[in-house]
């Protein structure tokens, strides 16, 4: 998983029951050959007492958002969650945040947000330290 700090919407914030994300600038994917994924990671110790409902929102300007499609995490284990989901092709416009609704109590609990992108690339032939080929 590839990161960039442009690139969260949550950094490892205290939970509460509702939240707004920071704007995140989605155009540098745009045209790439490649999956763009929003990973969304909850931890705490209540954890598995709670359900999270998470709408990503897109905007042209920063100042009247709309929402694009909800996303939905509905008891985690008890030692946190992750909710990974591809940015939808349905978001257009060039600036991104997210909403969410969390159902139980928040005490305790963390929420870290971003675009996430999976990059493949296998080592050469020889480059294992195990002695695999590839």
């Amino acid at each position: 998983m590839i990161l960039d700090q442009l690139s969260v919407f949550f950094d490892t914030v205290d939970a509460a029951a509702s939240a707004v994300s920071n704007v995140v600038t989605v155009s540098p994917f745009a045209g790439r050959d490649e999956p763009v994924n929003v990973t969304v990671l909850l931890t705490g110790a209540n954890a598995a007492a709670v359900s999270l409902a998470v709408t990503l929102q897109e905007s042209d300007d920063k100042t009247a958002f709309t929402d694009v499609a909800p996303f939905y995490l509905k008891k985690p284990d008890a030692a946190g969650a992750v909710l990974v989901f591809a940015l939808p092709y349905q978001t257009r416009k060039k600036f991104t945040r997210l909403s969410y609704a969390l159902t139980g109590s928040p005490a305790g609990l963390k929420v870290f947000a971003g675009l996430t992108r999976d990059h493949f690339a296998p080592y050469a032939e020889g480059m294992y330290l195990d002695g695999r080929q590839g």
